[in-house]
Parts: structure tokens; sequence; C-alpha cells
């Protein structure tokens, strides 16, 4: 832990300070209370040690600046016997716990302070993880077939580095999955795991989400915040929807990944953390570099190591798998598990899936709701709950497709000879890029 300690008395420091080294911390030492605030200021601190009476500024007025300014620090009084009462009243003002100093003074009592202290900032962290995390342990997209177990290896390969990550797929083919499998293989598998979607918050939010914020930043900053970034030391932080990220943004985050610095808003401090970087995108980023939309330093930089998540048509060997967990998760309890038959397992593998894994959990979850049966899934209750736009079996015979089928059927082709290029596919098509938007969504391919 990053400890700062503020006492005039230089007997007092050196003891602690001998004491907090031998406990792995990185310490510094001041011997007054403004002197404190400086070095606050300078570096980024997690707990900050601070006599209660001090000449000048003394240990209330420290306590008071750091509520305000950077609550994320967790301060310890120091106090004489004679001054409990004051030690409370810190308390209740936001001080995390108060010692008495005895004499000679005895640095373990400040080490069990600091144990305990440790232990509930993992904790704190973990709770945010929950909150911030958007991970859920009944979706798994994991299955037998080779293609997926190439991935995992090569997830494997990479994990133990600290390089930054781009991970590329559809929409709901398990890309946050991965980035958790990343993490949990890593060297920073006991550390939090967060993600936030950049594409789903504004561009002021987002930076306050990610960096913080200092008290009286912007409208509404009634005190100040930590960010993800903090919150997510010695962790991994997932940024999906990568390429939704502002410009602004951009350059903070490229920042970050050269140098490990970020400022929160409304701060001057320079401010460093130990964060893996995982982005995520279901777009054409090189294209988005083209257009103008996305740094070509920043790809650059993100891309050190690249993973694509295939899309569910292309896993057809792990349907059996997935189907039999989904089933398992949406089974009520006291309840039989539901199987499926033969006829409606081909029928499901032969649908496109533009949803991937989340739209099949989707299916399923429809038809074990609507359904009044208690046998395996039948062909017909499939039929009944599949998209009519792309719900008709495939067939080789055109007279039998609507137009509307065909066209699908035509712009999925192209698609997946674009690689998922969507502005190439617009051109093969002699189309332009808002109208190959709105026939996506109009055949439920798009997101």
């Amino acid at each position: 832990m990053r400890t700062l300690i503020i006492d005039d008395e230089e007997y007092v420091r050196l003891v602690l300070e001998q004491a907090l080294r031998e406990e792995g911390c990185r310490v510094t030492a001041v011997k007054q209370g403004q002197a404190g605030i400086d070095a606050l200021q300078a570096a980024p601190f997690d707990c900050v040690i601070t006599d209660l009476r001090m000449p000048g500024m003394d240990g209330r007025a420290v306590l008071k600046w750091i509520a305000e300014h950077q609550p994320d620090v967790d301060v310890l009084m120091l106090t004489g016997h004679g001054d409990v009462k004051d030690a409370v009243d810190a308390i209740k003002h936001g001080a995390w716990d108060f010692l008495i100093k005895e004499t000679p003074f005895d640095a373990g009592v400040v080490k069990a302070a600091l144990t305990k202290l440790k232990t509930v900032r993992a904790l704190r962290k973990e709770n945010m993880a929950a909150r911030h995390g958007g991970f859920t342990r009944d979706v798994i997209v994991e299955g037998p077939s080779k293609t997926w177990q190439s991935l995992k290896t090569q997830v494997a390969q990479v994990a133990p580095a600290n390089a930054p990550v781009l991970i590329q797929g559809e929409t709901g083919s398990g890309k946050e999955v991965v980035a958790r499998l990343l993490h949990d293989l890593s060297r920073r598998a006991n550390g939090p795991f967060l993600a936030i979607n950049c594409g789903a918050v504004s561009r002021e939010l987002l930076e306050s989400e990610l960096f913080g914020h200092e008290k009286g930043s912007f409208t509404g900053a009634t005190g100040a915040k930590i960010g993800l970034i903090a919150a997510a030391e010695g962790g991994t932080l997932f940024l999906d929807e990568l390429g939704e990220m502002p410009g602004p943004m951009q350059v903070s985050l490229l920042r970050f990944l050269d140098r490990n610095e970020y400022r929160p808003v409304g701060s001057t401090r320079t401010l460093h953390a130990d964060v893996r970087i995982v982005g995520a995108t279901n777009q054409d980023i090189q294209e988005l570099v083209h257009q103008g939309r996305f740094r070509d330093d920043l790809l650059y930089r993100i891309n050190t190591v690249t993973l694509r998540v295939p899309p569910l048509r292309e896993r057809t060997e792990d349907f059996p798998a997935l189907i039999d967990h989904i089933l398992q998760t949406l089974r009520i309890p006291g309840a039989a598990k539901r199987t499926i038959a033969q006829d409606a397992l081909q029928r499901l593998t032969t649908y496109a899936w533009p949803g991937n894994v989340r739209e099949l959990r989707n299916v399923i979850e429809r038809i074990i709701l609507m359904g009044t049966g208690t046998g395996p899934i039948s062909h017909a209750e499939v039929e009944t709950v599949l998209p009519k736009s792309t719900g008709a079996p495939r067939t080789d015979d055109p007279a039998e497709l609507t137009l509307n089928e065909i066209e699908r059927r035509h712009i999925l082709r192209v698609l997946d000879a674009s690689g998922g290029n969507k502005t190439s596919a617009a051109k093969t098509l002699d189309i332009d890029y808002k109208t190959l938007l709105a026939k996506l969504k109009k055949f439920t391919i798009d997101e």
C-alpha cells in the first residue's frame, strides 16, 4: 500500500517507516500537515497515517481536505490518551480508524490496523466489480468445437503478459466472456475485473467513470469520486464498444496506455495505476481509422494482441453443449430439465443467429416460457419462436424463397466475404452505407 505518514515527532515517523516497509508498503513521511497535503497532490496514496495534534495544520484539517478532494484515501488517526473523544469525532467525519500513541510507541498496533484496512479495500474493489463487471456466470459461450478451443489456446498464450488486448467479434458472440477468461488466466486473477460499455454513456460521464472527478469539477459533482481505472488497480479493465469512444477520450486512454498516467476530471494531479486494458469492438476498427473516427496511434497501441471471437454460425458443433447449459440455467427448481429433440436441434443450426449466443439464449427462454410440454423441445416449438424473416429452412431452390429472404441471404454472403466490413460490403452491393445499415436492421442482422 502507498502510505503517507504525517507526524511532527521524528521518533514516531522513523518507527512507522521501518514497520510499514517491513510490511511491503511504499512509504513517504513528512512532519507537517501542509507538507502532507502537498505530497497528496503530487502523488497517489492509498492510506494516510496522521497525528491528530500538530503545529499549524492539524490532523482534522488534513482529514477534511482528504474527504473533499481524495475520498478514496483512507485515514488512520494517531492520538494521545487524552484526545480519544476528538479521535472518535474524526471517525464521524471520515477517518477509517484511530490509534492511541503509547510510550514507547508500538508499531505492531499500526501493522494490525493496516492489515485490516487492506482487507476492507480489497472488498471495496470486489463490490465495485460486482456493480460494474457486467458479467454473469450463467451466460456461457464455451463449447468443444475446434474453433472455440483454438481461441481458448490463444487466450491462454497471451494471458500471462500485461500487454493490452483487442477482442473483435459480433454482438452477442461472447467478447466479455473471453475478456473474463483472459483475466482469470492472468497473473492479475486475484485483482478486480471491471467493465464499461463506452457506447452506452455520454462523453462527459465516460470520462468521469474512467478517471474519476474532483468535487465541483462539473454540475452535479457534489463530491470527489474515484474512477474505474483507480478501482481496477492490480486487475483488468474491460472497455466494451471501444470504437464508440469519443476522440478526446481516446487521447486520454492513449496517454494511460503509454505511461500508466491519468488525471481525474477537474484535477491538476497526475496519478498512476497498474491496470491491464482489454478493449472490444463489433466494428471494423481499421475502417473507423480510415473514416477519422478512431486514432491510428491508439489502434497500434491497443491491438498488440488481437483475438477474434467466432460467430455462432461458425460453431455448429457447440450447439448441444450450449443448449444443454442454457436449459440447465433456465430450469425451475424442482422441475425436470427439458432436453431438445434432434430435428429441433438441427433446425436451430440452420438459422443464421445474427445475435449469436445471446440470441440463442433468448430463443430457448421464449420456448420454455411459451411451451406447455415437459418433454424434449420439438421442431414445431422452435419454428414458433424463430424470427419469421429468417425462420424458413435453408434451401438451394430460389423459387421457394421470398424476395426478402433472397436479399437477406445475399447481404449475409457479401458481409461474410468482406470479413464483416460494412463499408466494403456496401460498395460491393452498390448501395450507400446508411442504406446497408437500414437493411441490416430490417433483416435483424445488425445488433
